[in-house]
């Protein structure tokens, strides 16, 4: 019976977390950081605000976590532990292994993507150092498939593996996807698509597909964005 309730109270806690984080991902996304309040994110989660800080402690301790859970998704998997990444990382067929990348990255920074501003224009310092700790991670993951690719022979003749990771970084990005797909208007599709194109371009030297097969912004997104 001891053991019961003692699971009983886990799934509580964990309930109560995700709720937490759920609360905090949408008010950080719609309002900002700097705005949102850690009553407003207990009111949204239908918490008390003391139980607020005392899962997270402070609100850049919830910032990490929100972070942490947008890059693991629903399966909370981290990325260096998911088979897409395995499998860019093993295919043989360098376009193939691009796209497999971008297959994996491009939903988290989907995810990531109405954190961005959040994250990059925090002048609190603790946040600051969450936002670089988390760009390195995500340098380092990046710069793993781009030495798959160098190891393959398959980098553009005179593209260095920096410069070849600083390409996919800043390209595959989710400020970049939140421009592109939220103030620009692009299709997601269409910007996975276009991207694929731009980074086996760049990155391999070849094109992936004529650019006539990728589906167009249809007209009246575009006049919209005028």
């Amino acid at each position: 019976m001891a053991a019961v309730k003692g699971s009983d109270r886990r799934e509580r806690a964990i309930a109560t977390r995700q709720r937490i984080l759920t609360a905090a991902y949408d008010l950080f996304a719609m309002h900002g950081y700097a705005t949102t309040t850690m009553p407003e994110v207990a009111e949204a989660a239908g918490v008390a605000v003391q139980t607020v800080y005392l899962v997270f402690r402070t609100k850049a301790a919830l910032l990490e976590q929100v972070y942490a859970a947008a890059v693991l998704g629903p399966d909370q998997v981290r990325p260096v532990d998911a088979e897409w990444f395995g499998r860019a990382t093993s295919e043989a067929d360098p376009a193939r292994s691009l796209s497999l990348m971008l297959d994996g990255v491009l939903p988290i920074a989907a995810r990531l993507a109405p954190l961005a501003a959040t994250m990059e224009t925090i002048g609190d310092e603790e946040v600051r150092a969450v936002h670089a700790e988390k760009e390195a991670l995500r340098r380092a993951l990046h710069r793993r498939h781009i030495e798959h690719l160098h190891q393959l022979g398959a980098l553009s003749p005179g593209l260095t593996v920096d410069q070849a990771t600083d390409l996919l970084l800043g390209l595959a990005s989710p400020a970049l996807y939140q421009q592109m797909v939220t103030v620009y208007g692009w299709p997601p599709q269409s910007w996975s698509a276009h991207l694929n194109d731009l980074l086996t371009c760049s990155l391999l030297g070849t094109s992936a597909r004529p650019i006539t097969s990728i589906a167009p912004i249809a007209p009246a997104d575009a006049a919209s964005r005028l």
